[in-house]
């Protein structure tokens, strides 16, 4: 079976090396608050390699902070059919869920998120494992009559 047409990085001949040094460059420029320079480079990456997940996965992160839940959402799902293993789409997936108040999807994402990380080191699976707390014990609040929270605390402030 012949195989489809050449993605544009292998027309350019962009080595694995070349294209994972981008994604860093976009990383800083995210880790920086440089959003802009991020989304530029993530879509380039997702332009150069519809196939790669990473860069599907860091555009929808992306795209997931700056609410822009339905171009997210495609970016995500899209990462996950490429590679159902990386936890960061399932993550960012339960963040737009919550925002949406689709809760069993929210923790269906999560869960997974955190079935990908048994030994509990990844970040991102601990920020699902979080999210999955905080829903539960606002579940049992809800359920205990709705008791009302000081978010205020002054360890904090």
């Amino acid at each position: 079976m012949a195989r489809e047409q050449k993605t544009v990085r292998e027309r350019l001949d962009i080595s694995s090396q070349e294209f994972m040094e981008m994604g860093r460059v976009g990383v800083m420029f995210y880790q920086q608050g440089n959003y802009e320079k991020a989304r530029a480079i993530f879509e380039g990456l997702v332009e150069l390699d519809p196939q790669s997940a990473e860069a599907h996965s860091a555009l929808g992160a992306l795209l997931t902070l700056q609410q822009e839940d339905e171009p997210a959402l495609e970016h995500l799902h899209k990462a996950i059919e490429i590679n159902p293993f990386q936890i960061a789409p399932f993550v960012n997936l339960g963040e737009i869920y919550i925002r949406q108040q689709k809760i069993e999807e929210a923790v269906a994402n999560l869960k997974k998120a955190i079935h990908l990380d048994p030994n509990e080191k990844d970040a991102g699976a601990n920020r699902a494992r979080a999210m999955i707390l905080g829903i539960y014990q606002i579940i049992q609040m809800d359920k205990q009559g709705g008791e009302q929270f000081d978010l205020e605390s002054d360890k904090i402030n």
